[in-house]
C-alpha cells in the first residue's frame, strides 16, 4: 500500500520540484486563472463596468471568452491559433488579447499588453543619429537670468522609432533618415519664441515683446525665420514641435516615435509618444 501511495506520488513530487505545479487566485469565492484575470475583474468590478465571464460567442471553432465588456471579447493570458482566429473575426465583434510579458524594460514595466486580435506584440526598436541632423537655432526665456538674452545653440537630434517589424524592419533607414532631415531642415536658423509675445502680424513679418528679467525687450522678425511655440522656447517645447514634425510621416507600422534633443553638449530633453494605435500592413522598400 505504501508503494502503490509513493509511485502515485512521486510525479507529483517531481514536478513541485521543479516548479510545474498550478497556481490558482480566489476572488470572492471564485478561483481565478491567473492573477491577469484576477486584476482585470477587480478593475471592472470597481469602476462598475458591467461583463460576462466565460462566454460561448455560438461560433464554431471560436474559443471561448474570458470577458466580454460593452460588445468587446476579451482574452486573458490565452494562446488563440490561426483557425480560432478566422472563426473570430467572422462574429464581427472587436477582440482585444490582454498578455503578461516576461520580458520588461525596467522596473517601470508592468509587463502587461493589450493587443488587438491578430497583433503579435513584437515591438522592436531602432535609432537614427545622424550629423545630418544638427540644426542651429536663437530663443529668448524672459523669466530666467541667463536666457532672457537672446542667445543660440547647435543641437542634434536622436530619433527612435517603436514598431511591428514588417519584412523585416520598423522603417526603411533611408526613409526614416530622410523624414528627420527635412524636419530639421525647417528649424534650422530659425528664432524660437511662445506665440503669447505676439503683438502683432501680417503676412511677411510679426511682431513680439515682452518683459524679460532684464527689461523690456521688442523685436521685429520675419515671419519665415521665426517658429511660434505654444510654451516657452525651451528645449522641452523644442522637442514636441519636432516630434509634431516628424511623427505624422511614420508609416503605419510605427506605433510610437521617440525624439532627442540636445542643447549643446550633455543637456537635452526626450519625449516618447504614440503616434498610432496599432500596426499597419503597408509594406516597406528594403534597405
Amino acid at each position: 500500500m505504501t508503494d502503490e501511495l509513493l509511485s502515485s506520488l512521486a510525479p507529483r513530487l517531481r514536478a513541485l520540484g521543479e516548479g510545474g505545479y498550478d497556481r490558482v487566485y480566489v476572488r470572492g469565492g471564485r478561483t481565478e486563472r491567473t492573477g491577469t484575470h484576477q486584476l482585470l475583474a477587480d478593475i471592472l468590478d470597481a469602476l462598475k463596468v458591467p461583463y460576462e465571464r466565460d462566454v460561448d460567442t455560438g461560433r464554431a471553432g471560436a474559443p471561448r471568452v474570458d470577458f466580454v465588456v460593452n460588445g468587446t471579447l476579451v482574452f486573458v493570458e490565452r494562446e488563440v491559433s490561426p483557425s480560432e482566429r478566422k472563426a473570430l473575426s467572422a462574429t464581427k465583434a472587436d477582440c482585444v488579447m490582454v498578455q503578461r510579458d516576461a520580458k520588461r524594460s525596467d522596473r517601470a514595466d508592468h509587463g502587461i499588453r493589450v493587443l488587438g486580435l491578430g497583433e503579435e506584440g513584437g515591438l522592436q526598436t531602432i535609432f537614427l543619429d545622424d550629423p545630418s541632423f544638427a540644426f542651429d537655432y536663437a530663443h529668448i526665456l524672459p523669466k530666467t537670468e541667463k536666457c532672457s538674452v537672446m542667445h543660440g545653440h547647435t543641437s542634434s537630434v536622436l530619433v527612435e522609432l517603436i514598431g511591428s517589424p514588417l519584412d523585416g524592419m520598423v522603417v526603411d533607414f533611408a526613409v526614416a533618415k530622410e523624414i528627420v532631415r527635412e524636419a530639421t531642415r525647417s528649424l534650422d536658423h530659425k528664432l524660437f519664441i511662445s506665440e503669447r509675445y505676439v503683438t502683432k502680424s501680417d503676412r511677411t513679418s510679426v511682431e513680439l515683446a515682452f518683459e524679460t528679467v532684464h527689461g523690456d525687450f521688442s523685436i521685429r522678425a520675419p515671419k519665415a525665420t521665426t517658429v511660434l511655440l505654444g510654451g516657452e522656447a525651451t528645449v522641452e517645447n523644442l522637442a514636441k514641435e519636432l516630434l509634431r514634425r516628424v511623427a505624422p510621416k511614420m508609416p503605419e507600422n510605427v506605433a510610437a516615435v521617440g525624439v532627442y534633443v540636445y542643447e549643446g553638449l550633455n543637456k537635452g530633453s526626450h519625449i516618447l509618444a504614440r503616434i498610432h494605435q496599432s500596426g499597419g500592413t503597408e509594406r516597406r522598400r528594403r534597405r
